[in-house]
């Protein structure tokens, strides 16, 4: 009896102990499983506010181009508004109207309702909200949104206004309703939406969110990312629905608890086996935990790298559009300097056409660049001294770095062999590599020297950019190389500079390396092959001199006022005969009539694309096809690079100068 009480006891002490612990095991993994399950909700509300930030910057920009349209033109015809309207749309089709008002906020145009159900969004009494919007992006002079409102049909969301400003006169506004659910619908997959509820918040007000039957789980507290855009902040609120939880804190307890009391009611002849149970069941957890890590790690992988993306096109996306619009005026400013340069004129003017001239230049280089980091293009190489580049970016500099009391020591080795490379860009690495050594030593207070030397190692030509500051964080340095990577404060550095650096290095075929001892400040090495052939190279532009092209009758199609009368001033200084067209089906007209030798066309127009244009010449005069010339002030993206491949026409890239137009024809003229 008492062998009995005690071995009842012992069995009792250790089914309390087994269930002690069964008890401790499953509370510490229930809270890991809510740890993970918080972390993922953080993961979907990164994910859902890059989508909104994204979308909404892709809408704001399109919105702008609308705008500069008006900004710019002298009038915007109803089939042109109409055609801008329609296009941005598209990139948005939970918006609803875009509609032109002007400055008393009178409805002038409206695309697709009529005109009168906007009335509402601008009665200040009835609806403050979009009322309230339009006027405070007027009177910022910068595109504004909504808090959330009421549009007409009794559908929530909310209004996006952007000014339409000439110098510092307002013309009016562009003004664009969304519906909420439906734009928050087009951006969440159904697949997130049935596992999490997501809520999108305007100071502290729902606008939006899942309309999937569920409800959160409070034992799992939500998470938010916050953005500001357009003058309003935005929420995005995310936490599991409640099945979800659900699912995953009883997954597996049930049989775990089974085998609990079973372990605690064999006592101590099933122990051996309850023990050997608990190692085979907490092995399993483990290789559960660790297949749930690894899938978090993927996961927060692709999440960065789809931010990433999405920051990458819609800059990508911002920049283009900004070429483009400084590209059409630039021709006229570029294309007249250099006709005037032609004449007679006092050597005092001659001068100062040109610094025109030369600054114009400036300015299309930097276009370009701009084009270069949003699309990639292959650099215009020629032999070059990299002591030269060295020499003449000093030049620029050193006034600034005198300013700030940085000696530069020179260590250029004499005698350094050419190597082909774009002297714009790699002056660009210099000046962006001299600046941050700049900036550390002056913003830290430490160091005052900066010392470039260049060699050959290896077969390889080095520049070194050196500085006794600061120096780099041994943990952030594999990182500096990285797009967007920056150690300045917020709002003081894109992250930018060093990984465009990279980037056109590694064009030229060479590689950066980042060096930085403790308390020895940092050195840059960038490492060039020398390359004295290419295969393919550029011709370098030979100077403008009239070409001997015969007289001929040429069509100038173009949207751009500037544009048409310089082409038109140069083609008759060389004789010919030329006749205008401001859009495509005004260009097919003149060319169904059959009176041309030679068309030069935009490739991208309000009403239609310069290859509406080849389609029609290919129907109407197929001999004629290959006397047309394209021209465009945005870049060309692959499905455009191929079609000009397949035609082999001429394309001229905007700001054109007198003698690539004349280039251009001369050879087009020989088809």
């Amino acid at each position: 009896m008492i062998r009995w009480i005690k071995a009842s006891g012992a069995g009792i002490l250790a089914a309390g102990v087994c269930l002690g612990a069964a008890a401790w095991s499953d509370a510490r993994e229930l809270a890991g499983r809510r740890a993970e399950l918080q972390r993922e909700a953080r993961l979907i509300a990164s994910l859902v506010a890059a989508q909104m930030q994204g979308g909404l910057e892709k809408h704001l920009t399109a919105m702008r181009q609308m705008a500069n349209l008006y900004a710019s033109s002298r009038r915007v015809g109803e089939g042109q508004f109409r055609s801008y309207a329609a296009n941005t749309l598209k990139l948005n089709p939970a918006c609803l109207n875009i509609a032109y008002v002007d400055p008393a906020l009178r409805i002038q145009r409206s695309y697709p309702l009529e005109a009168a159900r906007w009335r509402p969004v601008f009665d200040a009494r009835s609806h403050p909200p979009g009322y309230e919007t339009v006027v405070r992006a007027d009177r910022a002079r910068k595109p504004m949104l909504s808090r959330p409102m009421q549009l007409f049909g009794g559908t929530w969301g909310f209004v996006l206004a952007v000014p339409v400003v000439s110098g510092s006169h307002l013309l009016g506004s562009l003004v664009g309703a969304c519906r909420g659910q439906e734009y928050f619908d087009s951006l969440v997959s159904r697949e997130v939406s049935e596992r999490y509820e997501q809520v999108v918040l305007d100071a502290g007000t729902p606008i939006f969110m899942s309309d999937l039957p569920g409800s959160s789980d409070p034992s799992v507290a939500p998470v938010s990312e916050k953005f500001v855009i357009g003058g309003a902040g935005w929420e995005v609120r995310v936490s599991p629905q409640e099945h979800v939880v659900r699912d995953r804190l009883t997954a597996g307890r049930p049989v775990f608890w089974a085998m609990a009391w079973l372990f605690s009611v064999t006592f101590g002849a099933l122990a051996g086996g309850a023990a050997l149970w608990a190692v085979g069941m907490s092995n399993r957890l483990q290789t559960q935990r660790a297949a749930l890590v690894e899938a978090r790690t993927r996961l927060d992988g692709a999440q960065e790298q789809l931010i990433q993306a999405e920051k990458m096109t819609a800059l990508g996306d911002l920049v283009a559009g900004v070429a483009h619009e400084i590209n059409n005026p630039l021709t006229g400013i570029v294309g007249y300097t250099q006709l005037l340069i032609q004449r007679r004129l006092p050597p005092s003017v001659h001068r100062h056409l040109e610094t025109i001239s030369a600054e114009g230049q400036r300015i299309v280089k930097i276009v370009r660049n701009l084009l270069s980091f949003a699309r990639k293009h292959a650099p215009e190489k020629r032999l070059i001294d990299l002591n030269e580049v060295v020499e003449k970016t000093l030049e620029l500099k050193a006034y600034h770095l005198r300013s700030n009391q940085i000696k530069v020591v020179e260590e250029l080795a004499p005698g350094l062999p050419k190597t082909l490379l774009d002297f714009h860009q790699m002056q660009q690495v210099l000046i962006n590599l001299l600046n941050n050594a700049e900036q550390a030593m002056v913003e830290s207070g430490r160091g005052h020297t900066i010392r470039l030397a260049t060699g050959v190692v290896e077969g390889h030509i080095h520049l070194c950019v050196s500085d006794d500051g600061p120096g780099i964080a041994s943990d952030i340095l594999e990182r500096v190389l990285e797009p967007f990577f920056t150690t300045k404060k917020e709002g003081e550095g894109t992250g930018l500079g060093l990984s465009l650096c990279n980037g056109i290095v590694q064009e030229h075929g060479g590689r950066i390396r980042v060096e930085s001892p403790p308390g020895e400040g940092a050195t840059f090495i960038v490492e060039l092959p020398i390359q004295q052939k290419a295969a393919s190279i550029d011709p370098i532009p030979e100077p403008f001199a009239p070409k001997t092209v015969e007289p001929l009758r040429v069509l100038v199609v173009d949207d751009e006022t500037s544009v048409q009368e310089f082409l038109t001033e140069l083609l008759g200084m060389g004789g010919h005969r030329v006749d205008t067209a401001s859009d495509v089906p005004e260009a097919i007209a003149k060319i169904a009539a059959g009176a041309h030798d030679l068309i030069i066309v935009d490739l991208k127009m309000p009403n239609g694309t310069g290859r509406d244009v080849y389609a029609a010449v290919l129907e109407l005069r197929p001999r004629l096809a290959r006397r047309l010339i394209f021209i465009t002030g945005q870049a060309t993206g692959d499905d455009m690079a191929d079609f000009l491949a397949a035609t082999g026409n001429e394309l001229v890239l905007k700001p054109c100068n007198a003698g690539e137009i004349e280039d251009a024809m001369a050879r087009a003229a020989r088809n």
